[in-house]
């Protein structure tokens, strides 16, 4: 079966890259053209039956990068590098069209500009270089195609350059129609068929992964005498049968399910299969709590299954569901912050320092993806409170291990409300992030 790859760009680009298809067998490619690179942000939303998303540059891939947790599909750009401005400044030499001096550039990046005019050994008196490094990082800054085009515009309108080369199809659209001398950077033969090649890979990597054994643990639990569960074990029956999944039944108030990871996440992202099961447990004064588990073997996943049940067990009196990665990432669904801890880590940093505040691994990790989700670096002990969900007093204890070891610093305070104590606003900088 061929790897469906989501095709995001202008229509100049979609066609080169349709025409080299052919070089990269086992794929379909599915083109979104847009004429303006936010329009991605739409489009992407009926991709979603696609194995990779392949976006043209990296802007449009910058505006959809909030989304992509959405719909959990590989997602790649085609890179513009030393091999783009090569050839764009050898075809403008050969055309003879400006002169290096009076050239306004933009691209994702001026190293990779600066690298080629060093080893040419050229010393251009003036280069105007728009860039923009930022995006592989920075998910927060706003990026505009107006301000790029504002940028050349002023630059033509002043003489200081005679040509205008851009990384991005909608600025030389606008600049054509003014009548501002301007040409597209070049986009390589090679990058593109690189970037096809990638994306099979990462489709095939996401087909395999999707068909690891996942096992599900069910556990009923009474507050009265334990009843029937014969209506519970067909409810199951229907859930199993909807996620193509395989249901036995062990004791009266325990079953298991056997199928693939991409099952167990198709009943994670569709929550409704099991409305009804809790209504019927509920009926019954009871309540039911699920353990998945994903790994590579059926060992591993049975044994990532008990470990999820034991937390969905933690919480009495209540319909819950956890799930235990083959990472042994423990994620509860039901949350809006949905990792709840990780079981181990292979980054020796994050080990050292767990050591150094006398900390568990667990909690080092969920400050870092705390202070990762969060816009801006800057937080109260209420917010650490809100998403540990723990009590204030503890988040307060947590946060001053941090203080006390340097990490943890005081940038403010705020007080929310007229007669209450100020609040400390803290930043944290870790050192592995």
């Amino acid at each position: 079966m061929s790897i469906k790859v989501a095709l995001f760009g202008p229509e100049e680009m979609v066609k080169l890259v349709k025409k080299l298809e052919r070089y990269v067998e086992g794929i379909e490619i599915i083109p979104y053209v847009y004429k303006a690179p936010r329009e991605t942000e739409q489009l992407i939303r009926e991709a979603t039956y696609c194995d990779v998303y392949l976006f043209s540059g990296i802007i449009p891939y910058y505006y959809c990068k909030k989304f992509f947790h959405l719909f959990d599909r590989p997602s790649i750009y085609v890179v513009d590098n030393e091999l783009s401005v090569s050839l764009t400044l050898l075809s403008l030499l050969y055309g003879q069209q400006a002169s290096i001096n009076r050239l306004s550039i933009d691209l994702p990046d001026r190293k990779y500009v600066d690298s080629v005019v060093k080893q040419l050994n050229m010393m251009p008196e003036a280069l105007y270089i728009q860039d923009y490094p930022w995006m592989i990082e920075n998910v927060d800054k706003d990026f505009q195609v107006t301000d790029i085009l504002a940028r050349h515009r002023d630059l033509w309108n002043r003489g200081k350059v005679d040509l205008i080369i851009t990384s991005i199809h909608a600025v030389s659209d606008q600049l054509k129609q003014e009548n501002i001398p301007c040409i597209q950077m070049v986009e390589p033969e090679r990058n593109i068929i690189e970037a096809l090649k990638e994306a099979k890979m990462l489709g095939e990597l996401q087909q395999s992964q999707q068909a690891q054994v996942a096992i599900g643990l069910v556990k009923l639990e009474s507050s009265t005498e334990k009843k029937t569960n014969s209506h519970i074990y067909q409810r199951l029956m229907s859930v199993a049968k909807q996620i193509n999944c395989t249901l036995q039944q062990s004791t009266s108030d325990f079953f298991v399910l056997y199928g693939t990871k991409g099952s167990m996440e198709f009943l994670v992202k569709n929550m409704d299969f099991l409305h009804s099961l809790y209504e019927d447990v509920e009926k019954q004064e009871q309540t039911v709590s699920i353990g998945l588990g994903f790994g590579l073997t059926i060992v591993e996943a049975e044994r990532n299954a008990h470990i999820a049940l034991n937390y969905s067990e933690k919480q009495e009196a209540e319909n819950t569901i956890h799930i235990v990665t083959e990472e042994q990432t423990v994620i509860n669904p039901q949350k809006k912050s949905p990792t709840v801890s990780v079981l181990k880590s292979e980054n020796e940093a994050v080990v050292q320092l767990a050591k150094e505040l006398k900390m568990s691994v667990t909690n080092v990790i969920k400050m870092a993806q705390f202070v990762a989700s969060r816009p801006m670096n800057r937080f109260t002990a209420s917010d650490v409170s809100e998403y540990f969900e723990v009590s204030k007093r503890s988040a307060e204890r947590l946060l001053k291990k941090f203080l006390e070891a340097g990490y943890l610093h005081i940038i403010g305070e705020e007080q929310p409300f007229q007669n209450g104590r100020p609040r400390s606003i803290y930043r944290l900088d870790l050192p592995f992030q």
